[in-house]
């Protein structure tokens, strides 16, 4: 964006910017290349030869900085280039941004943080690799050993996730995982939200909801002194006049935290298992009543972590859904069985209840999620605050779209079990559209029109269930709209209306609106278990 005679801002690109706008869209391309290499990187640098000139983009997970050009015909170009190639050939790997570097036989490496509580040959991130965890005692420090990748989510800027397997003969009997990323230093730290439920599940009867959690087996944040590069980029900003006044710069931190190893809902084998972790995760994705439960339910996860710890998940998508496998009991045949619990996995945007209540006005920090699973007022904007209801309509989203667009192949055990169906995919568009606003928009018309829901022949016996909900958020939606209208026509004697109770849409959208449905589904979803009654005194909040 650049600026008028007078300083006033102008949003339209100059012909320079304009022309530099692909090829530095390619610069970044290289720059995600960059930290998608099996290493923990905290920086990149790349440089653009444009003709005669040269610039540097300089990327490290909260912002993009893109130097002058260097005119090569000029007096002193030559000069310039030539010691900007020695000066970058006289970085560290850690001034490169790059944590540790691998040496011959992947055994030496070298350390960048002074005093981190990750050892030296922490870093890297590549199978057969060893990560070397201090504790505060020489006898305390162990080793994990990395696996396969399970997933990994590079980007120039955001948290860069990255989850691989891993063995450790301190957990020798578990299944690892390793998840590193570099979420936002201000956020309240998962490891928080995860300690907190926790503690509160070991104090539910039989520990239930412990099976419901991701279970964390240790933990360590890495923060950068002001001396170190991420440090020096973020002194750039603290006294930045911005053109628009709007970017705020995020330090980041790096996170690297070990946890049991969780299961991908694509693994799963049969529809009840698959809408047993969806019941699951349901139950605890509730809001609170406004009116009494119109059955006994017993014993469920999102919706007890919004009674007990007070967390509000804000990002569920179909990659958080996970699951773990329990023995049970031996059955009459003297065979021992197995149970699939639904596990919400990812608390890196989640917040505190009471926060989020006393923060209305923090939009822009509300707008949390993956866009075809989001809600679609924060996908517009036209809500202040994330609300429960919106993560119950993300939840809506994934189910809607897992039996829509997937099927069940069970002619390879070793294989994933869920796969995509062939031909046209229903609901692409909202995987294709790029703009919020739009894809908000097909969304709300996905609920005033009310279309029939497509789904796959594998998954129909979820049809009650979803045309249930959808019609529950068409009357609330709709209700929601009347009121406004109402409003606005009585003007000034507004106030002499009931507020509307916009947490449950009006009361559509509530703990029986979500489980009634379960009750009543037939085939091989009928019976499935709801594993969680909310406390009496939540009833009538």
């Amino acid at each position: 964006m650049g600026k008028t005679e007078e300083g006033q801002s102008r949003s339209t690109p100059n012909p320079e910017t304009q022309r530099q706008l692909q090829p530095a869209r390619q610069v970044c391309r290289y720059l995600i290349e960059m930290f998608s290499v099996p290493l923990l990187r905290s920086h990149a640098t790349v440089s653009l030869v444009d003709r005669d000139r040269l610039q540097l983009y300089h990327a490290n997970h909260s912002v993009i900085l893109v130097s002058s050009a260097i005119n090569f015909s000029a007096s002193n170009g030559l000069e310039k280039l030539i010691a900007t190639i020695i000066a970058f050939r006289r970085l560290s790997p850690e001034q490169n941004g790059i944590l540790e570097t691998l040496f011959r036989e992947n055994t030496a490496l070298t350390t960048l943080v002074q005093n981190s509580n990750i050892a030296a040959d922490d870093k890297v991130v590549q199978k057969g690799n060893m990560l070397v965890f201090t504790g505060n005692e020489p006898d305390k420090n162990f080793k994990v050993e990395l696996g396969e990748t399970i997933s990994r989510d590079p980007a120039a800027v955001g948290r860069s996730t990255a989850v691989v397997e891993g063995t450790s003969g301190k957990w020798s009997e578990t299944e690892l995982v390793i998840k590193v990323s570099w979420p936002g230093s201000g956020r309240v730290p998962e490891t928080h939200f995860l300690e907190e439920a926790c503690k509160e599940a070991k104090k539910t009867e039989n520990k239930w909801a412990v099976n419901h959690l991701p279970q964390m087996l240790h933990a360590r944040d890495v923060a950068f002194e002001p001396e170190s590069t991420l440090g020096k980029v973020a002194l750039l900003f603290q006294a930045a006049e911005l053109v628009d006044g709007e970017f705020e710069y995020e330090c980041r931190t790096l996170r690297v935290i070990i946890q049991e190893q969780l299961y991908s809902l694509k693994l799963l084998k049969n529809v009840k298992d698959i809408g047993q972790v969806f019941v699951d995760i349901a139950c605890s994705t509730c809001v609170c009543l406004s009116f009494p439960l119109l059955y006994p339910y017993t014993s469920s996860v999102h919706r007890w972590l919004f009674d007990k710890p007070g967390i509000l998940h804000r990002d569920l998508s179909f990659n958080n859904i996970m699951f773990r496998i329990i023995k049970t009991q031996r059955n009459a045949e003297g065979e021992t069985e197995y149970k699939v619990y639904g596990v919400l996995t990812d608390y890196d945007l989640s917040s505190w209840v009471a926060s989020l209540k006393n923060n209305y006005a923090k939009t822009s920090q509300q707008r949390t999620g993956t866009p075809p699973y989001m809600a679609q007022e924060l996908l517009r904007g036209t809500n202040d605050i994330h609300l429960y209801r919106h993560d119950i309509e993300s939840l809506f989203y994934i189910m809607l779209l897992t039996c829509a667009r997937h099927k069940l192949d069970q002619s390879d055990e070793a294989k994933w079990s869920v796969v995509m169906r062939e031909g046209p995919l229903p609901y692409q568009d909202w995987f294709d559209e790029r703009n919020y606003d739009k894809l908000g928009s097909l969304k709300g018309t996905f609920f005033t029109e009310t279309p029939a829901i497509e789904l796959s022949p594998t998954f129909e016996d979820i049809r009650q269930w979803l045309v249930h909900l959808q019609y529950r958020f068409s009357d609330g939606f709709e209700h929601k709209f009347s009121y406004k209208k109402r409003k606005e026509r009585v003007g000034d004697s507004a106030g002499e209306l009931p507020p509307f109770d916009d947490e449950t849409l009006g009361g559509y959208i509530n703990y029986s609106s979500l489980i009634e449905p379960i009750c009543r589904l037939t085939g091989e979803l009928k019976g499935l278990t709801i594993r969680y009654s909310p406390p009496s005194s939540q009833a009538d909040a």
